[in-house]
Formats: structure tokens, sequence, C-alpha cells
């Protein structure tokens, strides 16, 4: 019970393309970060978990900017997945779980 309980937890999400990946990372990041207010932008949440995580930040910069370029500029929607997005929302997810199962809440003030 335990294994299908910690294989459930670790399972990354399906995301078919760039939209459904910041989709995923947006409801994570809101989970890990409940005091940014309702509205924030990609660079508050950014500021917010580059001390908290550890992934290619300057590769995540750029793929936001793209994705920010379609959602608001018009641009075509980015071809593929990036991993790095996917990595991001994992990481907070497993850093969700940790925090709650030591009943505690992420610090990122």
């Amino acid at each position: 019970m335990v294994g299908i309980i910690a294989l459930k937890r670790s399972r990354p999400p399906t995301v078919l393309d760039a939209q459904g990946a910041f989709q995923v990372l947006d409801k994570s990041i809101v989970k890990f970060v409940p005091s940014l207010s309702t509205g924030f932008t990609w660079g508050e949440a950014v500021e917010r978990l580059k001390s908290h995580v550890d992934i290619n930040w300057g590769k995540m910069e750029t793929t936001l900017a793209e994705y920010e370029a379609f959602r608001y500029g018009g641009r075509p929607m980015p071809s593929g997945v990036d991993a790095e997005v996917v990595r991001l929302a994992m990481k907070l997810r497993r850093k969700i779980i940790g925090y709650r199962d030591q009943g505690k809440s992420p610090r990122t003030n």
C-alpha cells in the first residue's frame, strides 16, 4: 500500500504542450507559495523560487519569456514541452508533499 501511495505521489503529470506544462507549473507554484497574490507574474514567482529549487534558471527564464510572448504578445505557441518547466513543477510537488508529510508548510517569503 505504501509503495502505491509513493508511486502516485511521484508520478509526473501528463502534459502534451507548452500551455499544459505551464498550467501544471502554475498549480504547483500556487500550492508552494500561497503568499503570492492572485494574478502574480512569472517574474515574481521565479524570484521567490530561486533560493528554494535547484534547476537551470537561465533556461527557465528563457522559456518563460517565450511562453509570455505567446500568451500575451500573440506569438506562436512554443513547440513541445520544455523539460525545465516540468522539472520545476515536479520539484515543487515533491517539496510540497515533503513539507505536508512533516506537518510543515513551505517557507517562501
